[in-house]
């Protein structure tokens, strides 16, 4: 099956954009023009999207270690991305369900 007609169950795609930290990586990935993109970009646009708290730890971002333990596996899992830990690229798989679900999500319920 073609990355261009993979289907994803309607139970999948609300699994996947239930989460809201999912539908802001699915929503860089959608709209962004890049056809692969690193872990840290991603997460530097999600941060610019809805700022962290200002702390005074120097810990890793716990976004970075939150997307990169959870959200990614389970987006890698419902097929809709590629992603490669060794150098942190993601490869997003278009999907028209999901897309849908994550549009009508982020503006008719958000």
């Amino acid at each position: 099956m073609s990355q261009e007609t993979q289907t994803v169950s309607t139970e999948t795609a609300l699994r996947v954009v239930a989460d809201p930290c999912r539908r802001s990586i699915l929503s860089q990935l959608i709209d962004g023009e890049e056809t692969v993109i690193t872990t840290d970009t991603l997460v530097d646009r999600i941060n610019l999207e809805n700022p962290p708290p200002e702390t005074t730890t120097t810990h890793a971002d716990p976004l970075l270690i939150d997307v990169h333990h959870t959200h990614l596996l389970k987006l890698e899992e419902a097929n809709l991305i590629e992603y490669d830990p060794r150098t942190k690229t993601i490869r997003y798989t278009s999907n028209e369900r999901v897309g849908r679900v994550l549009q009508f999500v982020t503006e008719e319920l958000e």
